[in-house]
């Protein structure tokens, strides 16, 4: 009888490691990331909404909670993360930079533009 219960603990133990994968493999297959200096440009969505193009075919939204229109689109725009890092997701720790006199804009959200639609403004 011990016996079985061993063998039944044993295999529900190597069953429990096998089906999950560890935090850091879960978090890196689920995000999109890149790096600020690998954005080749920004463009005006809407107002709490700003594209950017991100090497020649990736595309991606950020979301502000300040008017985005007030950027101003004359002077030098960037990208500024806390981790060096911009993943899709929770924006936390993301913000844009620019304008006269320079103003900061903080991101709330990151998504992937779809591939088979154009951002509005591109």
């Amino acid at each position: 009888m011990i016996r079985i219960i061993t063998a039944i603990f044993c295999l529900w133990t190597l069953a429990a490691c096998a089906s999950t994968a560890p935090a850091s493999e879960q978090t890196t297959s689920s995000q999109d990331c890149f790096r600020s200096e690998q954005v080749s440009g920004y463009s005006y969505v809407d107002n709490h909404h700003i594209s950017l193009r991100v090497g020649a075919n990736r595309s991606y939204v950020l979301t502000t909670m300040w008017n985005a229109r007030d950027l101003d689109w004359s002077h030098a725009i960037a990208i500024r993360s806390a981790t060096g890092r911009i993943c899709t997701g929770n924006g936390l720790g993301v913000d844009l930079i620019g304008g006269d006199p320079q103003r900061t804009y903080a991101v709330s959200e990151i998504i992937r533009a779809p591939e088979d639609q154009p951002v509005e403004g591109s």
